[in-house]
């Protein structure tokens, strides 16, 4: 992957170094990091970090933490969250193969995959962050009533992710296969609604945008509200 500005990195690492740990430098996260909050919801993949910084500022009692492998990219989203005073945002550089060793385990009330690379070759299926390794992993790490929401413009990945959640034996409880532009009344920062520049550049290009929520079998027989 080719990204840019890399000569900027140090700078922002320093800027935003109370709310980013580096995991691939050290597995062990700051002592109370993660606590003195409601619920704790977790994105896998926060790319430059608008979504996250979204939800964080429209829910200041809950702690959202932030997964994304690339340091460069990372370290952006987490000076965004910096820079707009957020206060209950964290961000964490490692892969989501990793994060049963870094994260607390039953701990996250949701955990959001948001337009996540689709790897589109078919031996690169096991790359899918909806790929069934890595839903055993979001298992782990949700609470008791916890559930899982899946944004993606790709409909072939959609569909293919359908099915991982099934294989897997998690129960997808409800699927949105065109996403409105237009909230309904008091859900304009739920992570269904919630935009990034990302999903408004799809959008203008009038790609539907797709969603589920799903739940691992041994809790399916909780339904998750609807935010």
């Amino acid at each position: 992957m080719r990204i840019r500005g890399r000569d900027k990195v140090p700078a922002l690492l320093e800027m935003a170094a109370p709310i980013l740990v580096d995991a691939e430098q050290d597995m062990v996260l700051p002592a109370g990091w993660l606590t003195g909050y409601d619920r704790l919801c977790l994105e896998v993949g926060c790319g430059r970090g608008s979504f996250i910084c979204q939800m964080a500022d429209h829910a200041p009692n809950t702690l959202f933490v932030a997964f994304e492998k690339f340091l460069e990219i990372i370290a952006r989203a987490a000076a965004l969250a910096t820079a707009q005073g957020l206060q209950n945002a964290r961000f964490i550089r490692t892969d989501a193969a990793k994060a049963e060793m870094v994260l607390p385990l039953h701990a996250f009330h949701v955990i959001y995959l948001n337009f996540s690379d689709p790897w589109p070759r078919r031996r690169n299926d096991i790359k899918r962050l909806t790929h069934q390794r890595y839903l055993q992993i979001y298992k782990k790490l949700l609470t008791a009533d916890g559930w899982l929401e899946f944004k993606t413009d790709n409909a072939t990945f959609f569909e293919w992710s359908v099915g991982s959640f099934q294989k897997a034996g998690w129960s997808v409880q409800a699927i949105d296969t065109n996403v409105s532009n237009t909230a309904p009344p008091g859900e304009e920062m739920s992570a269904k609604y919630a935009q990034t520049e990302y999903e408004r550049r799809f959008r203008a290009l009038g790609i539907p945008i797709r969603h589920l929520r799903a739940v691992p079998a041994t809790l399916s027989g909780t339904e998750p509200p609807t935010h």
